[in-house]
């Protein structure tokens, strides 16, 4: 397949704290040409690491070895490296990150340099299963591949909108202003790909619609309340630990309880750092593993596992109503991401009891779902339900690629 002139191959990297997935992006034309994801990458789960890899169209599943993020891209890069040896039009010539976290230092698409990558390094703290993962993969592919430039892209920048009243927390003022805490939000690019995408789907304006998206991954899981095309909530807050149960987050916690556990164990602020984003979630309750799909292949026989689910789902349900209420009722609730377009169970077992928020979908199209974007909604329901796979990549790819031909460095 031969490239236009002026195009660039984008490749994508995005980093979920159990997951990398990737795509090269011949782009402006928007043509993927490579796909896939290395998944249960670091994580304690009963199944084996894999990469789903799509070439051209064509999909293989490739074992990996159990290790980080870091030996998960190098093993990518080797399976591309032979795609490339074939067509030459495949190479990689920008990469792109998905960027959880900058706190207050970058507020668009960034060119990373000598300079921005200092100024990356101070936001490790603030996502700390994410930027980590995703800085130690900035300064390989500076390390390793010093010739393709670099971009990161920003998971928050569609949360900017958030109205004060929905954003700031009720700490003395000082702490606010000197350190810049308020709710950030995150999944923002994901989030608006499907606000973008049921909008279309639906033939409806964006600035019409009431929206809920549900991203809920194997990782993180987020919820956000849509309005008018803005953010207007989201259950992640300052850091990616507020909100939902997730894989090794707690999520909501009581803030009394920390300083409890620190008095009767004795713990410091790593220590608990390391609990409440580590050892809890569904790692937390059910102990054998961290992925939902593990909890719902064990819940019946299993009382741990059945708890662990019950907890999952609750949660979610809980800022689903709490953001009907918000928005007066949805026009519009999305399931999206690996467990929300892959289990059926989930979103059976949220949607029950929501006919107050308008929300009710039909079992049948539910369990029948397999790929694509779907209408599960019953045919009686006020709100549209709708499962859509995200694509954070081709926005990711659309943001790097107007950086690097027209942008200018913050």
């Amino acid at each position: 397949m031969k490239s236009e002139p002026g195009s660039v191959n984008v490749m994508v990297l995005n980093c979920g704290s159990s997951s990398l997935k990737y795509k090269i992006v011949r782009m402006p034309e928007e043509c993927v040409l490579v796909a896939g994801e290395a998944e249960r990458v670091g994580i304690k789960t009963k199944e084996d690491p894999a990469i789903h890899h799509t070439v051209l169209g064509s999909t293989v599943t490739l074992p990996l070895a159990r290790g980080d993020h870091a030996a998960a891209f190098r093993r990518i890069m080797e399976i591309i490296a032979g795609d490339s040896a074939n067509d030459p039009e495949i190479a990689c010539s920008l990469f792109a990150h998905r960027y959880v976290h900058p706190g207050t230092l970058f507020t668009k698409t960034t060119r990373i340099n000598a300079h921005t990558l200092k100024q990356l390094r101070q936001t490790l703290p603030l996502a700390p299963l994410h930027n980590p993962i995703s800085f130690s993969l900035v300064e390989l592919c500076a390390k390793e591949y010093p010739a393709i430039p670099q971009v990161a892209v920003f998971d928050t920048s569609f949360h900017a909108t958030i109205p004060k009243e929905h954003s700031l927390y009720a700490l003395p003022r000082v702490f606010s202003r000197k350190f810049g805490i308020h709710k950030i939000g995150f999944h923002g690019l994901s989030h608006e790909y499907v606000m973008h995408a049921s909008c279309g789907f639906l033939k409806r304006e964006v600035r019409t619609q009431r929206i809920i998206s549900c991203h809920l991954g194997t990782g993180g899981s987020s919820i956000c309340a849509i309005s008018n095309g803005r953010s207007v909530n989201n259950s992640m807050g300052f850091t990616p630990l507020e909100g939902l149960v997730m894989n090794t987050r707690s999520g909501d916690v009581d803030v009394g309880m920390v300083f409890y556990l620190m008095f009767k164990e004795n713990c410091s602020a790593d220590d608990i750092e390391t609990i409440l984003n580590r050892k809890s979630g569904i790692v937390g309750v059910y102990a054998a593993s961290s992925d939902m799909r593990d909890v719902i292949a064990s819940s019946v026989s299993d009382p741990r596992a059945r708890l662990a689910f019950s907890l999952y789902v609750n949660r979610v349900k809980k800022y689903i109503g709490y953001y009907s209420l918000l928005l007066e009722k949805p026009d519009v609730l999305i399931f999206t991401d690996s467990i929300g377009t892959g289990l059926s169970l989930v979103r059976e077992e949220v949607c029950k009891n929501l006919q107050m928020f308008g929300i009710r979908i039909d079992a049948e199209k539910n369990h029948g779902y397999r790929s694509g974007m779907a209408d599960i909604s019953h045919s009686k329901a006020e709100t549209r339900t709708l499962v859509i796979p995200t694509d954070e990549e081709i926005v990711i790819a659309r943001q790097a690629y107007k950086e690097h031909s027209y942008g200018h460095n913050n």
